[in-house]
Protein backbone atom coordinates (compact mmCIF):
# COMPACT_ATOMS: atom_id res chain seq x y z
CA UNK A 1 0.00 0.00 0.00
CA UNK A 2 2.92 2.35 0.72
CA UNK A 3 4.27 1.91 -2.83
CA UNK A 4 0.87 2.83 -4.25
CA UNK A 5 0.73 6.10 -2.30
CA UNK A 6 4.34 6.89 -3.19
CA UNK A 7 3.55 6.27 -6.89
CA UNK A 8 0.49 8.52 -6.73
CA UNK A 9 2.54 11.22 -4.98
CA UNK A 10 5.30 11.07 -7.64
CA UNK A 11 2.67 11.25 -10.42
CA UNK A 12 1.01 14.31 -8.83
CA UNK A 13 4.41 15.97 -8.29
CA UNK A 14 5.37 15.43 -11.95
CA UNK A 15 2.01 16.72 -13.09
CA UNK A 16 2.45 19.83 -10.92
CA UNK A 17 5.97 20.36 -12.31
CA UNK A 18 4.74 20.41 -15.90
CA UNK A 19 1.42 22.20 -15.31
CA UNK A 20 1.93 24.23 -12.09
CA UNK A 21 -0.85 26.83 -12.26
CA UNK A 22 -4.27 25.64 -13.30
CA UNK A 23 -3.12 23.57 -16.25
CA UNK A 24 -0.83 26.23 -17.78
CA UNK A 25 2.18 24.69 -19.56
CA UNK A 26 5.68 25.39 -18.29
CA UNK A 27 7.29 28.37 -20.03
CA UNK A 28 10.89 27.18 -19.67
CA UNK A 29 12.67 23.85 -19.22
CA UNK A 30 16.39 23.54 -18.46
CA UNK A 31 18.45 20.35 -18.55
CA UNK A 32 22.08 19.29 -18.58
CA UNK A 33 23.50 16.29 -20.43
CA UNK A 34 20.25 15.67 -22.28
CA UNK A 35 19.83 12.75 -24.68
CA UNK A 36 16.68 12.52 -26.80
CA UNK A 37 15.92 9.62 -29.12
CA UNK A 38 12.99 9.33 -31.50
CA UNK A 39 11.75 6.03 -32.82
CA UNK A 40 9.55 5.34 -35.82
CA UNK A 41 7.94 2.05 -34.90
CA UNK A 42 10.76 0.03 -33.35
CA UNK A 43 13.52 1.68 -35.40
CA UNK A 44 15.70 4.48 -34.03
CA UNK A 45 15.27 7.46 -36.35
CA UNK A 46 16.71 10.53 -34.57
CA UNK A 47 19.22 11.11 -31.83
CA UNK A 48 19.95 14.45 -30.15
CA UNK A 49 22.56 14.98 -27.41
CA UNK A 50 23.50 18.21 -25.70
CA UNK A 51 25.41 19.38 -22.63
CA UNK A 52 23.03 22.25 -21.84
CA UNK A 53 19.43 22.46 -23.03
CA UNK A 54 16.91 25.29 -22.67
CA UNK A 55 13.39 25.06 -24.02
CA UNK A 56 11.40 28.29 -24.20
CA UNK A 57 7.70 27.95 -24.91
CA UNK A 58 6.35 25.32 -27.23
CA UNK A 59 8.25 26.12 -30.41
CA UNK A 60 11.84 27.04 -29.53
CA UNK A 61 14.86 25.48 -27.87
CA UNK A 62 18.56 26.24 -27.67
CA UNK A 63 21.48 24.04 -26.72
CA UNK A 64 25.23 24.07 -26.12
CA UNK A 65 27.55 21.40 -27.51
CA UNK A 66 24.82 19.81 -29.59
CA UNK A 67 24.96 16.57 -31.58
CA UNK A 68 22.18 15.59 -34.00
CA UNK A 69 21.97 12.31 -35.87
CA UNK A 70 19.43 11.22 -38.47
CA UNK A 71 20.09 7.50 -38.74
CA UNK A 72 18.01 6.65 -41.88
CA UNK A 73 19.60 9.52 -43.87
CA UNK A 74 23.15 8.90 -42.63
CA UNK A 75 23.62 12.46 -41.32
CA UNK A 76 25.53 13.51 -38.19
CA UNK A 77 25.92 17.15 -37.15
CA UNK A 78 27.82 18.60 -34.19
CA UNK A 79 28.23 22.24 -33.15
CA UNK A 80 29.07 24.44 -30.19
CA UNK A 81 25.58 25.99 -30.17
CA UNK A 82 22.24 25.18 -31.69
CA UNK A 83 18.71 26.54 -31.83
CA UNK A 84 15.55 24.94 -33.15
CA UNK A 85 12.59 26.95 -34.45
CA UNK A 86 9.55 24.66 -34.66
CA UNK A 87 7.39 26.93 -36.84
CA UNK A 88 10.13 27.13 -39.47
CA UNK A 89 11.29 23.52 -38.91
CA UNK A 90 14.83 24.91 -38.76
CA UNK A 91 17.95 24.08 -36.79
CA UNK A 92 20.46 26.93 -36.66
CA UNK A 93 23.85 25.52 -35.72
CA UNK A 94 26.84 27.77 -35.01
CA UNK A 95 30.41 27.50 -33.79
CA UNK A 96 32.76 24.83 -35.19
CA UNK A 97 30.01 23.00 -37.05
CA UNK A 98 30.82 19.57 -38.46
CA UNK A 99 28.46 17.77 -40.82
CA UNK A 100 29.18 14.13 -41.60
CA UNK A 101 27.38 12.42 -44.45
CA UNK A 102 27.89 8.83 -45.53
CA UNK A 103 27.92 9.74 -49.24
CA UNK A 104 29.45 13.23 -49.45
CA UNK A 105 32.10 13.18 -46.70
CA UNK A 106 32.63 15.78 -43.98
CA UNK A 107 31.76 19.48 -44.08
CA UNK A 108 33.27 22.06 -41.70
CA UNK A 109 31.81 25.55 -41.28
CA UNK A 110 30.86 28.14 -38.67
CA UNK A 111 27.11 28.30 -39.42
CA UNK A 112 24.70 25.70 -40.79
CA UNK A 113 20.93 25.56 -41.28
CA UNK A 114 19.17 22.20 -41.21
CA UNK A 115 15.53 21.81 -42.30
CA UNK A 116 14.62 18.20 -41.33
CA UNK A 117 11.18 17.98 -43.00
CA UNK A 118 12.49 19.45 -46.27
CA UNK A 119 15.67 17.30 -46.19
CA UNK A 120 17.67 20.47 -46.78
CA UNK A 121 21.01 21.64 -45.36
CA UNK A 122 22.47 25.09 -46.08
CA UNK A 123 25.67 26.84 -45.03
CA UNK A 124 25.85 30.54 -45.97
CA UNK A 125 29.55 31.16 -45.21
CA UNK A 126 32.89 29.51 -45.87
CA UNK A 127 32.97 25.72 -45.95
CA UNK A 128 35.63 23.03 -46.09
CA UNK A 129 34.62 19.67 -47.53
CA UNK A 130 36.77 16.58 -46.94
CA UNK A 131 36.30 13.24 -48.61
CA UNK A 132 39.16 10.80 -48.73
CA UNK A 133 42.21 12.56 -50.16
CA UNK A 134 40.21 15.46 -51.60
CA UNK A 135 39.63 18.81 -49.86
CA UNK A 136 37.42 21.51 -51.35
CA UNK A 137 37.06 25.03 -49.94
CA UNK A 138 34.38 27.46 -50.97
CA UNK A 139 31.47 29.65 -49.95
CA UNK A 140 27.81 28.76 -49.62
CA UNK A 141 26.57 25.19 -49.57
CA UNK A 142 23.23 23.60 -50.38
CA UNK A 143 22.66 19.90 -49.79
CA UNK A 144 19.31 18.36 -50.74
CA UNK A 145 19.67 15.16 -48.72
CA UNK A 146 16.95 13.01 -50.28
CA UNK A 147 18.12 13.82 -53.83
CA UNK A 148 21.84 13.65 -53.05
CA UNK A 149 22.20 17.10 -54.65
CA UNK A 150 25.33 18.68 -53.11
CA UNK A 151 26.29 22.18 -54.36
CA UNK A 152 29.06 24.57 -53.45
CA UNK A 153 28.09 28.08 -54.62
CA UNK A 154 31.18 30.33 -54.78
CA UNK A 155 34.97 30.27 -54.96
CA UNK A 156 35.47 26.51 -55.01
CA UNK A 157 39.10 25.44 -54.74
CA UNK A 158 40.10 21.77 -54.67
CA UNK A 159 43.21 20.20 -53.22
CA UNK A 160 44.22 16.57 -53.78
CA UNK A 161 46.52 14.52 -51.58
CA UNK A 162 48.21 11.45 -52.95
Amino acid sequence: MGKLFRGIFVFIALLQATYPLYGQPVKEIRATHLTYQRYLGETLSWKLKTEEFLKKGEDYFEAKNIYIENIPKGIKISAERGRYLLREDKFILTGRVKLYTEKEGEVYTEELYFFPKRDLIEAPGEVLIKKGSIEVKGEGLTYQVSLGDFKLHKRARAQFRF
